[in-house]
């Protein structure tokens, strides 16, 4: 957990504050106790990579680094038992001598398994859903200390609601996942000019497995990043620790980049022929791994970000809307749009809620002001009938909210009848949620 002097920090640095008190819990016992007995609002942050004030709280913070590692594994149906604290970067360890691993994973792996069913975070492919959508049941931890398990035969509409709950209906303690036998992937980049990316776009999502692009406004290439099952050799698996370490360290591309961009903070100028440059030093070379090695990208400079979900046949018409609107307004970024695409689902809660996605994601450095630019970009989410990322910036009201999620009103019934102190809330969910 990051508490440094007291106070508790997200990955970006955007959202710090005081916690009342932080509590250790060892078990499912010790963790009732801390429940039932904290004062305030009580969150249980993962590793805070989360830009939203999802946990911010003056009440209690608890830490679930206890529930970690594998408890069991049903080859039949194909299922993982996970304790809810388990990384994602020690997930595929732990996954890959049993000859199993995730059906697909995010870009980022810093995350804990609980924080990313939580908050729907995802990866991209048309055919794919999120982390929350192969969620098969989980244990969960009510405010009266209960222990109940979720699954789609027991407490049903519980299953159908948390499995992106964002911490509202009781603290997840193990969560059983559904996995595959294990597979190799490999991965390119490729450069596409503008106009041609958005003319084959539905072709090259459709072609691969896994297919997204990144794209700098001010350049005439898109960078396009693909990832497709292979039997090539694939070099000797990676350990736990090394997959820790290459989330941590910065590699020398990465120098460069944090560079120019702290450069832009004063001198705006450099920003377009900065992005041509980024668009085409992005590495184009092949690689062959295991899944859970090649999916996630180190990401060491700190940035925040915003990110919404529009039908799928949209997706292509706001990337490109978006881009027009930010080289209009000269705001000053460092960072490229990010296209995905995810399956849809049936969480109550879940932006692909019944349709089809494409993600787009916007970013800025964490040492910009990022006020202007996610205004102006979320005014055109907005008018394409975006969904927000939940824990990510956004703006969206109550009223807003209920309109764009067909289950909205139902999970916040749920959420009053599991919660009626509101325990779980917090200064931020309070008003959308209570």
């Amino acid at each position: 957990m990051n508490i440094v002097g007291g106070k508790w920090s997200n990955w970006s640095g955007n959202v710090r504050f005081r916690p009342r008190a932080v509590i250790e819990p060892a078990d499912e016992v010790d963790l009732a106790v801390a429940v039932r007995k904290a004062e305030g609002h009580v969150r249980f942050p993962g590793n805070g990579h989360s830009f939203a004030p999802l946990n911010q709280t003056d009440g209690t913070l608890i830490d679930l680094s206890a529930f970690s590692g594998l408890k069991g594994f049903d080859p039949e149906r194909e299922v993982a038992s996970i304790a809810a604290a388990t990384p994602l970067w020690g997930l595929g360890s732990l996954l890959h001598p049993l000859g199993y691993a995730l059906k697909n994973m995010a870009d980022i792996d810093r995350q804990t398994l609980g924080g990313a069913v939580a908050t729907g975070t995802h990866g991209t492919g048309r055919a794919l859903g999120s982390l929350s959508a192969e969620v098969a049941s989980f244990r969960l931890l009510l405010t009266t200390g209960e222990v109940i398990h979720c699954s789609p035969e027991e407490n049903a509409d519980i299953y159908a609601a948390g499995r992106l709950s964002l911490g509202l209906l009781g603290v997840m303690t193990e969560i059983d996942m559904k996995v595959r036998p294990i597979y190799k992937l490999q991965r390119k980049y490729f450069l596409h000019p503008v106009e041609e990316l958005f003319r084959q776009l539905d072709g090259l999502v459709d072609a691969n497995r896994n297919f997204s692009f990144f794209w700098f406004p001010h350049s005439d290439v898109v960078v396009c990043r693909s990832l497709n099952e292979t039997e090539c050799h694939a070099p000797i698996r990676h350990s736990a620790r090394t997959l820790f370490v290459r989330g941590e360290r910065r590699r020398a591309d990465e120098y460069v980049f944090a560079g120019l961009a702290e450069a832009m903070r004063y001198v705006p100028g450099l920003m377009k022929p900065t992005q041509k440059f980024f668009s085409t030093f992005m590495s184009k070379r092949q690689k062959v791994r295991w899944s859970h090695e090649v999916y996630p990208s180190a990401r060491t400079v700190r940035y925040t970000a915003m990110e919404y979900a529009v039908p799928y046949e949209n997706g292509g018409d706001v990337v490109q809307e978006l881009s027009a609107a930010i080289r209009k307004s000269k705001i000053t970024t460092a960072f490229p749009l990010v296209f995905r695409t995810v399956a849809a689902d049936d969480i109550w809660l879940s932006p692909f809620f019944g349709r089809d996605s494409a993600t787009i994601t916007v970013h800025q450095y964490a040492k910009m002001d990022s006020e202007k630019l996610f205004d102006l970009c979320e005014a055109i989410f907005r008018n394409h009938g975006g969904r927000p990322h939940w824990a990510k910036l956004h703006t969206a009201t109550r009223e807003e909210l209920t309109a764009l999620y067909p289950k909205y009103e139902e999970f916040c019934a749920l959420r009053r009848k599991l919660d009626l102190q509101g325990k779980f809330l917090n200064e931020h969910l309070s008003p959308l949620f209570a």
